[in-house]
């Protein structure tokens, strides 16, 4: 079984589940900006990616649930 690989939706700075903490990978800070926010490397592709480099956490827009 593969250790589950987490990107950072803010830096791109990768992690997998072995290096989590006490919390788990998805409640930590990146270690690199401090940005609270992962995907599933392998669910990211390079248009999304390019996406939000794009667009910095500050400018995207939250939408409550429809």
């Amino acid at each position: 079984m593969h250790a589950q690989r987490l990107e950072c939706l803010r830096c791109g700075k990768l992690w997998t589940e072995a290096q989590r903490g006490v919390r788990g990978v998805h409640e930590a800070e990146c270690p690199r900006c401090g940005y609270l926010g992962w995907a599933e490397m392998a669910q990211l592709t390079e248009t999304t990616r390019r996406l939000l480099r794009d667009c910095p956490p500050e400018l995207r827009a939250h939408r409550p649930a429809a």
